[in-house]
Order: structure tokens, then sequence, then C-alpha cells
């Protein structure tokens, strides 16, 4: 065994030097905020940040607020409804409340860190219902296919009914494209098509299993669901703009909101800084002041941060238990390492 030297006081000091893989790690994490960063330069350097301000200061808020409660609470539902119907079909039954907890535990947790809400949830229920991660992890990449399906799939066929243009034809495009990939992955692993050997371990991984105990009625189930959570969007961009001045007709704004989600959910921008205010300010500028639409744009996604996090509090209590099941796997480690030593 090597004894370490001491370091006499007139030692100098070892530099820190960053591993390449830490430069990585790092550039990776900032990557994001530096795109949000330059689309938010050329957005205020075509729109004055001032303005901007004003039109937030002049909004209807008697009107906009109300509404953002109404649907925050609707996605709450909808979303734990969502999660409960999941996880009891898939793994263990948890009850409507069970899942109201969890989603509100995400809403505190999110912020932080999308994939922290995630993993809280997929830790908890590891704890809580004895799911196993490769279980729960599952049957969250299966509510995820759904979920990114139905949005493309809004996107897609409301792209028909905007004005034609190279970024119309783009969206639908891509909208489409992304429905009809899912739907063949969603086919090919619910069904046994095919016999091949790369087909039958590709459908005995952990991480489908939920696929394949998945049917028809669950998919139809969860896409009726899913409908009716960005059918809450529609209304909810359709009465916000007219708060804020910009009089969206609302078959302009059920083909155009779910082209600007699809915008918000590319994974270039942390939770879609930037790139939704840009699709906005491209899609929405004919109908009211470019300003107005910038307002709205940046007030959106404060309110829905602020309201979630509101309906997040009171299952406070729960975070207690979290801790603990996030801890669990931690001591786990710490006494099989002291175990083998």
């Amino acid at each position: 065994m090597t004894i370490p030297s001491k370091q006499t006081s007139g030692a100098p000091e070892q530099s820190i030097e960053m591993k390449p893989s830490q430069v990585v790690a790092g550039l990776k994490q900032a990557a994001p905020w530096l795109v949000t960063a330059l689309i938010f330069y050329f957005i205020f350097e075509a729109v004055d940040f001032e303005d901007t301000w004003r039109a937030a200061q002049s909004a209807r808020l008697e009107v906009f607020i109300p509404v953002m409660l109404i649907a925050v609470v609707l996605w709450f539902l909808i979303d734990s409804a969502a999660f409960a119907f999941l996880f009891s079909r898939f793994n263990a039954e948890v009850s409507w409340a069970e899942a109201r907890s969890l989603r509100g535990m995400t809403y505190l947790l999110t912020p932080i860190n999308w994939n922290l809400g995630t993993a809280a949830v997929i830790l908890h229920l590891r704890t809580s219902k004895k799911i196993g991660a490769v279980e729960s992890t599952s049957t969250m990449l299966f509510y995820q296919s759904i979920d990114g399906m139905v949005l493309a799939g809004f996107a897609g066929f409301g792209a028909l009914l905007l004005p034609a243009s190279t970024a119309a034809t783009s969206i639908r495009n891509i909208g489409l494209g992304v429905v009809v990939v899912t739907a063949i992955s969603l086919a090919f692993m619910m069904s046994n098509w095919g016999s091949y050997s790369w087909a039958t371990r590709l459908r005995g991984l952990g991480v489908f299993q939920s696929h394949r105990k998945a049917v028809i009625k669950d998919v139809a189930i969860l896409i009726a669901l899913k409908s009716v959570y960005f059918s809450v969007f529609i209304g909810v961009f359709w009465m916000g703009c007219s708060a804020f001045g910009v009089e969206l007709p609302l078959s302009f704004a059920a083909a155009s909101t779910p082209a600007v989600m699809m915008s918000a959910a590319l994974p270039f921008t942390p939770a879609g800084l930037g790139t939704q205010q840009a699709a906005m300010l491209y899609f929405y500028s004919p109908y009211g002041d470019e300003a107005s639409v910038l307002a709205f744009g940046f007030t959106f996604p404060v309110a829905l941060l602020l309201l979630r996090a509101l309906i997040g509090l009171p299952y406070l209590k729960d975070l207690p238990a979290l801790r603990a099941s996030m801890a669990e796997p931690n001591s786990q480690a710490k006494q099989a390492s002291s175990s083998s030593a």
C-alpha cells in the first residue's frame, strides 16, 4: 500500500485540471443556453425590448390569468389520469390520488432539471410500489411516444390549414413523418411481425416491455387524453394572444399552435426558450404588433412555471418520501461496496 507523502507548507499547490470528458460535459450543458442567448439577441435586434415590456404591462391580465389557472388545473388532472392509467395498466395499481402526488412533485422538480422530474417518478415508484426502474422507464417511454405522436399529428394536420409557405410545408412533412414512423414503431413492438432473430431480441429488451403488453385500446385511450391536453393549449394560445392584443382567428390558432409547441419541443434550447418565442413571432406577427406577440411569448412560460409550482406546493409533504427513495439506491450501493471490501 502506498502512503501519500505529506505536503509541506512551502510546496506549491497542485493545479486542478479538467478532464476532456468534463470539458465536453460542460459544453453540452452550456450549449442550449448559448443557443437561447443567440436567439434572444436576434429577436431583440428585430423587436425593441422596451416596446415588449410596455406591451406586457398593458395586457389584459384579468383575462389571461383566469384562462391560465383553468388550463393549468386541466393539464394537471389530465396528466395525472394518464399516469394512473399507465402504471396501473402496465406495472402496479396506482390510484389517481397517488398519480396527482407524483405529477405535483414533478412540477416542483422539473424547473430545476427536466430529467430530474422523470427520474423522481421512477425512483419513487421503485420504493412505494416496488416497480423496477426498467419497468417504469419502459412505461414512460411508451407514454412519451404517444405524446410525441399526437403533438406531431396536431402540427402536421394543422400545417395543412396554414397559408402556403416553405415553413408550413416543412412542418407538415416533419409532423406527419413523425406520426408515420412512431405508428410503425409501435405496431412493430406491439405485434409479432417478422420472425427474425434481431426483431425478437429487440422486442425482448426491458425498455420495451410495456410496448409488448399494450393493445390498441391502450393507445386509443392515451391518444384521446393527449388530444384533449393539446386542445387546451390551442384555447389558451387563442385567448391568451387576445389578452395581449393579438387577435388570432380560431382556425389559425388551431392550425399554428401545435407548430409553435413542436418548436418548443426541439432539443436545441432548455424548455423551448427562444425557439417558442421565435415561432410565435413568425406565425402571429400578421395578427398583431410584434412587441405584443413577444410579450405573450415571454409571459406564457413564466406564468405556466409559477402556476405549476403553486399546484405542486400541496405535495411538498411527499418530498421526504421522495428523498428517501432517491437515497435508497445510494445506501444499497454503499452497503454492497463495504461488503465486498
